[in-house]
């Protein structure tokens, strides 16, 4: 017997122990919630060639083109609906001991449209939260980039994992998915951390501490030399965008405000990471 049909029999042979692997996942996942017959027809609609915003949505519930995800249908639900924040609207998430998102589904070439746009405030950042440490890793805000790309590059032990998660799931992982992140204070910004299950979910931080909390926040990244940074390689079509705010490992009760999201065009590229108040 070859060296990779012992490695796939090991891997599937515990599989049984997959499902509390999965729980470490946190906003990677890209499960619907919602009952089948409704997730079945929201996938006629094509992906949108921009991120939906926010702000033209109506208040009070999610916004349209905007999905609940989660890997876990067990995990109580975070929150959000789109509130008024001044003159303008925006996506409030509450999370109580909970960890699922929303999810836009989009399919966007950042070669062209690479330059992202996204700000939050948060109410609270708890300093014991910790992106690189399993058990601790919940944010007060998660702004994340699924990318598609070609899963046979990927070595056997990630495509085990994806296999493993969609049989548990019922949904396949992104190709890559890279995540920014406010962390509890740990990890200073800029610092680059991945899943303790699989190099293909990266976290970046991008603001870190209480310091800032209450204040919105205003970022602008280049998508594609944060994705070769942290994945080695040009990226693929980012195929979704996502936000998490997530209280599950710690049991707690956070809340954050996400302003609209966009990809953008520019005829120059961002010199270098820009974060405001």
């Amino acid at each position: 017997m070859d060296r990779g049909s012992c490695d796939r029999r090991a891997w599937l042979a515990g599989a049984a122990g997959w499902s509390a692997a999965l729980a470490g996942l946190g906003g990677c996942a890209t499960a619907p919630t919602e009952p089948a017959a409704s997730a079945a027809a929201d996938t006629t609609a094509p992906p949108a060639t921009q991120v939906l915003p926010f702000s033209s949505a109506a208040t009070g519930g999610a916004p349209a083109g905007w999905r609940p995800y989660a890997l876990r249908r067990d995990l109580t639900r975070t929150r959000y609906a789109v509130v008024r924040d001044g003159q303008r609207r925006v996506l409030h998430a509450r999370a109580a001991a909970s960890a699922t998102g929303l999810r836009c589904a989009v399919h966007i070439d950042p070669a062209d449209f690479g330059h992202l746009h996204f700000s939050w405030r948060v109410s609270q950042v708890p300093v014991q939260a910790d992106v690189a440490a399993a058990e601790h890793d919940d944010c007060p805000a998660r702004l994340i980039l699924a990318f598609g790309g070609d899963e046979t590059r990927l070595p056997l032990r990630d495509r085990l994992f994806y296999e493993q998660v969609e049989l548990f799931t019922g949904q396949r992982l992104p190709y890559a998915t890279l995540m920014y992140v406010w962390d509890g204070g740990r990890h200073a910004p800029e610092s680059v951390h991945r899943n303790h299950r699989t190099a293909r979910i990266q976290y970046l931080t991008v603001e870190s501490g209480p310091q800032r909390a209450g204040r919105w926040l205003h970022y602008q990244r280049d998508v594609v030399a944060d994705y070769r940074r942290v994945f080695g390689e040009a990226p693929g079509p980012v195929v979704g965008v996502g936000v998490l705010t997530d209280a599950d490992a710690l049991k707690l009760d956070l809340e954050a405000w996400y302003g609209d999201i966009t990809l953008a065009r520019s005829a120059q590229r961002l010199s270098a990471p820009a974060a405001t108040g």
